[in-house]
C-alpha cells in the first residue's frame, strides 16, 4: 500500500529492496552505506548513487507506514563514513531537512542508532 504516493512499480520494488539491503547491512555489523554502494547492490548501472532520491523517499515513507526505523537516513556520503560520521549528503538537505525523511540533520544519528537497534531478523515480509 502507497497510500496517496503516486509511484512506479519500479520504484516500490527498489524501495522494498533499499530496505532489504540496508537492513542486511545492519545485520552484518556495517556502519552504514555510501550511495554509490547501495546502488550497486540494488544492480542499478549507474553506480555513481545518482537516481536513489526516490528510492529512498519511497523507502522512508514504507518505513514510516510500517512503524520500522527509516532505513533513509543510513545511506551516506562517502566522505561523512570515511571521517566515522555517517551523514546523508549535503544536497539531501532542503531547509534544514533531509528530504527522503523529513529528519533535521541532529536527528539522524539518533534515528541511525534505531535502525541499528532494531531486530531486522524479526523483520515481517515486506512483500511487493
Amino acid at each position: 500500500m502507497t497510500g496517496d504516493r503516486d509511484v512506479t512499480p519500479l520504484t516500490r520494488q527498489r524501495a522494498l529492496a533499499t530496505i532489504q539491503v540496508v537492513a542486511e547491512a545492519v545485520l552484518a555489523g556495517e556502519p552504514a552505506l555510501t550511495y554509490s554502494e547501495l546502488a550497486r547492490r540494488l544492480g542499478m548501472t549507474k553506480v555513481n548513487g545518482q537516481g536513489l532520491k526516490s528510492y529512498l523517499s519511497e523507502a522512508a515513507a514504507i518505513c514510516a507506514e510500517r512503524n520500522l526505523p527509516n532505513v533513509a537516513c543510513m545511506v551516506v556520503s562517502k566522505d561523512s563514513l570515511d571521517q566515522g560520521a555517517p551523514m546523508p549528503s549535503e544536497g539531501s538537505f532542503s531547509d534544514g531537512l533531509y528530504a527522503a525523511s523529513g529528519l533535521t540533520r541532529e536527528a539522524i544519528p539518533e534515528e541511525q542508532a534505531r535502525v541499528r537497534s532494531f531486530d531486522w531478523r524479526a523483520m515481517p515480509d515486506l512483500g511487493q
